[in-house]
């Protein structure tokens, strides 16, 4: 009850009945000492387990090492996680005491624990036969952001996460090669400027009206008497976030896996960042969602980051919904700042905020009117808002003056994913991406 009311007040998907603890409730309520024993460590396994999967659906790749790695963090983390942890190791310390003394009073005869074993045995047989059954109706069966049941068990869903082909994923070592010559990139329309801030943004596609595009990037073209240069553009562009990255920053393809940690150094050699830093910039990566999540805190120092920014380090900032990670919004003065500390910088940031499922309540700043432009309510209308907010952000960053002389490139890492009824294909083209090029004057 304390994990399914938490769940309610979170936001979060839990089983209303979960099984895992039937089976410490048995062994509790058995005649002998040493079982009542194994009863609570069968009673602090699934409460671990509860705590996993309700975790996942803030903290998404997360699993055992990965919570592991993130709890020198916590004396940084926010007074909320704070708390939550803090009720869930009083809940652990308690319950166990609270469970002696209500097995004392109730359990009286030898033969009680039998009326248990029942009731535990009637448990299992209707997880057995309806354990597909949803008390809400949710789509989308990705981090247990769907599990709603009525009755399962978290164990089982904890398997099935880390079964899937998708978290095998992180576990398998990359083939990566070249990317093949008639691939485009939008790195390649970099000069040789020496102040570079490199952006790369979340779900940045090309919509079918180029009014759309106008309106979005206004904010930036009301500046352009300011710029050197501007041209923006789009080409075809597939792949996860991560394949955004590659194609961008080393021209590379990426098959098979995300496991970057166990991929050769030398791999990466040829990277943008390997390459400037040789021609005296700092390279800086930053990424406001958390470093674990394709295993960035590998990756990016492979690729030639000499400074990296992530989530962990700044845990007093605001939160957005994806990943849980930083909003956006809270980074513009970290760039800023950087860029008034270097003379000569490349700067490389991957968005975060417009991440997929584009939630209304990350969106402040409404100035898109997606019914002018005939955009369908919902992820269609929220992804480009939340693009329209991020330009207009940008617009204010490159208005500072630590920001003059600075050449700038926004890039998408792939289409929006849309999880909608309408077609998507009458306001975003198919597997493509768009991109931003300018110059900010001295």
């Amino acid at each position: 009850m304390f994990f399914l009311v938490g769940a309610y007040f979170v936001g979060l998907a839990r089983p209303l009945i979960n099984i895992d603890y039937f089976v410490a409730c048995i062994l509790f309520v058995m005649p002998n000492r040493f079982l009542k024993w194994l009863g609570i460590l069968a009673f602090i396994i699934a409460i671990f387990i509860d705590v996993m999967m309700l975790s996942m659906q803030l903290f998404p790749f997360l699993d055992i090492s990965a919570m592991l790695s993130l709890a020198p963090f916590l004396v940084n983390a926010p007074l909320r996680y704070m708390v939550l942890v803090g009720l869930v190791a009083l809940y652990l310390a308690l319950m166990p005491i609270l469970m002696t003394k209500i097995s004392k009073r109730l359990f009286t005869q030898k033969r009680d624990w039998f009326y248990v074993l029942t009731i535990a045995l009637f448990g299992f047989l209707m997880y057995q036969k309806f354990n597909d059954i949803r008390y809400v109706d949710v789509e989308g069966d990705r981090f247990a952001q769907s599990d709603f049941f009525v009755i399962h068990s978290q164990y089982k869903r904890y398997r099935w996460m880390a079964d899937s082909e998708f978290v095998k994923h992180f576990s398998n070592i990359p083939t990566i090669k070249p990317l093949s010559a008639d691939i485009e990139n939008a790195s390649h329309h970099l000069t040789n400027a020496n102040r570079v801030l490199f952006i790369v943004a979340e779900s940045w596609g090309v919509a079918r009206k180029e009014s759309v595009t106008d309106d979005m990037l206004a904010n930036i073209y009301a500046q352009k008497d300011n710029f050197e240069f501007i041209e923006r553009g789009y080409f075809d562009a597939s792949g996860a976030t991560v394949e955004g990255e590659l194609r961008e920053l080393c021209r590379l393809s990426l098959h098979g896996g995300y496991a970057f940690s166990k991929v050769d150094d030398t791999v990466f050699k040829d990277c943008l960042p390997h390459h400037l830093t040789k021609l005296g910039y700092h390279a800086i990566g930053m990424h406001s969602g958390f470093s674990q999540i394709y295993e960035r805190n590998f990756l990016y120092p492979k690729l030639g980051f000499k400074e990296t920014i992530f989530a962990e380090q700044h845990n007093d900032k605001k939160r957005c919904s994806a990943f849980n990670g930083i909003c956006d919004s809270e980074m513009f003065d970290v760039v800023a700042q950087k860029f008034a500390s270097h003379d000569k910088l490349f700067f490389y940031w991957l968005t975060l905020t417009s991440h997929a499922s584009y939630p209304k309540k990350d969106i402040r700043n409404h100035r898109l009117d997606c019914d002018k432009h005939g955009l369908p309510k919902g992820d269609i209308c929220n992804n480009f808002m939340l693009h329209t907010q991020f330009f207009d952000d940008l617009g204010e960053l490159i208005k500072r003056p630590e920001m003059a002389g600075v050449e700038v490139i926004v890039v998408g890492d792939h289409m929006p994913p849309v999880m909608m009824r309408n077609p998507i294909h009458p306001y975003i083209h198919w597997q493509q991406v768009s991109w931003l090029h300018f110059k900010v004057k001295s």
